[in-house]
Order: structure tokens, then C-alpha cells, then sequence
């Protein structure tokens, strides 16, 4: 099944980067940023669990790495949904300012702060393991096999991963509804066809169901591992 998802967002991403006309428009771009993210996590997280059901034991650099990126990736993809939340609110409500507001150079900074606030996620996390290491001596190489959980053994990293997935999927599920809102609101005043109403709505609906999907397909992944 894995195979199958990477060979689909494989092609998805070669046709996104061949044609001009995807690589010129902000949707797009956004949507190319998302397949690669979880392109990335999904890759990452079947290396973890193929490692771990071969028994395959790891040193800590390199557990960490698989680890990290697992992580980063996990966190971009709702990033990334809130911005193409907000992107279609902003074509739908101000149809004659998104050109100027959505251009290559704006949506390529979006992306630059959604991968930063990523890092910096995993910034956090490096230094609590460097403070953890100072404290607690640890061999090179893994006694057990790598996984998110043995990796990340002590109970705060375990409080610190609840208390910022909560706040990411607030700020997002907000961003979310916000923009869903706006957008039902200025296409019920601005059309009084209840069919071209619905066909407005139906742009952002499906952010609003991916972001507990994936949160859930994280979840399970991790549980694998």
C-alpha cells in the first residue's frame, strides 16, 4: 500500500514541476510543498518500521536522523493546509487582490516560515536530548531497536509533543474554520443560487478532514514503529 501512495504522489510530483503553468500558481505550489512533506514522512516512517520488525539496531546519530525528519515532515503537512486554507479564501473573498497577494515570491515564503517553525520544532528537541545526554550517559550505539518512543525516552518529551500538537492543530483547525466561514459568508451575500453557494463551499472542506487524517495516519505510524 505504501508502494502504491509513493508511486501516485511520485507522479503527482513530477507533473506539478513539468508543467509551467503549476509551478507559476500559488495552489499549486502549496500543493507540491504538501505531496513532498508527506511524500518524505511516509518513506521516513517505512524505513523506522522495516528497521524495527528486522530487528536492525541503529547507533543514536543515526536513529536520530530517521527520527527527526519523521517528525519535521509530520508537522509541515497541517502547516501547509492552513496556508492553502487561507490561500482560498483569499481567491474566493478578494478575487481581484489574490494575484498580488498570492504571487511566487509571497507563497515561497509562506512555505519558508512553515519549514522554519518545523525546525524550530526540532531545534527544541535536539536541545532537550543534548541536555539529556550531558546528564545521562549513553553508549554510541542503541540497546534496543529505534523508534520515536525508545528514542525519545524520558516522560517530558512525551508532554512537550502533546502540548505542541495541540497548539498546531488549534492554530490550524482555526485557520481552517476562519477561512471556511469567510468563504460561506461572501458566497451566500454575493449569489443568490444556492447551487453556485455550495460549489464555493466545496473548496475547503476537504482541509478541514485531512488534518485530523493526518494526525490519526501519525499516529499509527507511530504506533508501528
Amino acid at each position: 500500500m505504501i508502494c502504491t501512495f509513493f508511486y501516485i504522489n511520485s507522479v503527482l510530483l513530477f507533473t506539478l514541476r513539468d508543467k509551467r503553468l503549476f509551478c507559476e500558481t500559488s495552489r499549486y505550489i502549496l500543493l507540491y510543498n504538501l505531496l513532498f512533506a508527506h511524500t518524505v514522512h511516509m518513506v521516513s516512517n517505512l524505513l523506522l518500521y522495516l528497521l524495527f520488525s528486522l530487528w536492525i539496531k541503529l547507533a543514536y546519530y543515526a536513529c536520530g536522523v530517521l527520527v527527526l525528519i519523521s517528525i519535521l515532515t509530520a508537522t509541515i503537512s497541517p502547516l501547509t493546509l492552513a496556508v492553502m486554507a487561507i490561500e482560498r479564501y483569499v481567491a474566493v473573498c478578494f478575487p481581484l487582490r489574490h494575484a498580488a497577494i498570492f504571487t511566487v515570491r509571497s507563497t515561497g515564503v509562506a512555505i519558508t516560515l512553515v519549514w522554519a517553525f518545523s525546525f524550530i520544532h526540532i531545534l527544541i528537541r535536539v536541545c532537550m536530548l543534548l541536555y539529556l545526554f550531558m546528564n545521562v550517559p549513553l553508549s554510541v550505539h542503541m540497546a534496543k531497536r529505534c523508534s520515536k518512543e525508545i528514542f525519545f525516552f524520558t516522560p517530558i518529551f512525551h508532554d512537550f509533543e502533546e502540548v505542541y500538537a495541540s497548539a498546531v492543530f488549534l492554530s490550524v483547525g482555526v485557520a481552517i474554520v476562519a477561512s471556511y466561514i469567510g468563504v460561506a459568508l461572501a458566497t451566500r451575500s454575493a449569489s443568490t443560487d444556492n447551487a453556485s453557494a455550495r460549489k464555493a463551499l466545496q473548496t475547503l472542506p476537504l482541509n478541514c478532514t485531512c488534518i485530523p487524517a493526518l494526525y490519526r495516519r501519525k499516529q499509527r505510524s507511530d504506533v508501528k514503529v
